[in-house]
């Protein structure tokens, strides 16, 4: 799916938006995880998660955020996951920032349960996506998935049992799974 045409939600605290990729739920519509893309456009925003969820966050473009829990925002550079154990997600950005939005990936995710693991990868030539595989995401270049030319900025959700294959030339990608713990700790980055 290109990313770009996904409806964007504005945030309820700060300048900017979100625009939900993904979410998986259980039956009474509890949320195993949940992946979308924040656009911060002001100095800061607020980003809450349902209670007893963690999120991981991943710069992927524009002027530097910082991000992390109520208490403490660290810097989060471009292609760095950062992992915030709490539902609630600082942002901010300095006052003499560049002009544009700063997108950030998070993956929200249930506390009980599977823990997420994100790899980054550059791909140039042809690979197979390795199994377990729930998404992949083509931060930047160009992805063929299956044969399929991936739009720049997409994410693409994958049936975790099929086998795939992908040529990338200069692709900078996140491949997203689920560990197969029985608790979460902190998540594989």
């Amino acid at each position: 799916m290109d990313v770009g045409r996904l409806p964007r939600h504005p945030l309820q605290d700060g300048g900017g938006g979100t625009k939900e990729i993904w979410t998986v739920s259980t039956p009474g519509l509890d949320l195993v995880w949940q992946l979308k893309l924040l656009e911060l456009r002001g100095p800061a925003a607020t980003l809450r998660a349902p209670a007893h969820t963690h999120q991981l966050v991943i710069g992927m473009s524009g002027p530097q955020v910082h991000a992390g829990p109520t208490k403490r925002q660290l810097p989060l550079r471009r292609d760095q996951a950062m992992f915030v154990r709490s539902p609630t997600a600082l942002f901010s950005r300095a006052r003499m920032r560049m002009p544009g939005a700063s997108r950030v990936l998070v993956l929200s995710f249930a506390d009980e349960g599977l823990a997420p693991s994100l790899v980054f990868d550059t791909l140039d030539g042809e690979s197979v996506v390795p199994p377990g595989t729930q998404a992949l995401v083509l931060m930047e270049g160009l992805l063929d998935l299956d044969g399929i030319a991936v739009p720049p900025e997409s994410a693409v959700i994958l049936d975790a049992a099929a086998s795939h294959t992908v040529t990338g030339d200069k692709a900078r990608i996140v491949i997203v799974s689920l560990d197969s713990a029985d608790e979460v700790g902190a998540p594989t980055v």
